[in-house]
């Protein structure tokens, strides 16, 4: 169930953009042929740096470096630093800037709608699941003490 409350990178980084669903998968493609196209040895996977580059340089996404950085430390590096292309588009992972990321009004929390606008694919039945589960004062939404702990599991 924990890992309902984990988005991919890349929609860490677009969901300032505030997006709509098929304006997001058309970016996210978008961004997926500039990283196929920057990955000059072919191996599939690229630095924090080039992703930035990517990111704001060919795809003109507003960020820094630093931004790009945070979002991709938890990502699988192999020995040289670089995370797999595939990773950076579509693993699921849970952290702070995923927290930032679902938490649209940045009160602080995770709504049962927040969640459903970051976790498009889930039924309304496993959000109310998902928020039911973690929420340990039973507020109706997920702070960040309560989202930590959903990791754990």
């Amino acid at each position: 169930m924990a890992k309902l409350l984990a988005i991919p990178a890349v929609r860490q980084i677009l969901s300032k953009l505030a997006l709509g669903e098929g304006e997001e998968a058309e970016v996210i493609e978008k961004i997926e042929n500039s990283c196929i196209k920057f990955d000059h040895d072919k191996k599939g996977v690229l630095s924090p740096d080039e992703y930035f580059n990517v990111l704001k340089l060919q795809n003109g996404i507003e960020c820094t470096k630093d931004e790009v950085k945070t979002v991709c430390g938890p990502l699988p590096c192999n020995r040289d630093g670089k995370i797999k292309i595939r990773d950076f588009l579509y693993l699921d992972i849970h952290s702070e800037c995923a927290f930032v990321a679902m938490d649209r009004n940045k009160d602080g929390y995770i709504t049962k709608g927040e969640l459903k606008l970051a976790k498009k694919k889930m039924t309304m039945k496993e959000v109310d699941q998902v928020i039911k589960d973690y929420d340990l004062d039973k507020d109706g939404k997920l702070n960040y003490d309560e989202y930590l702990k959903s990791k754990e599991n």
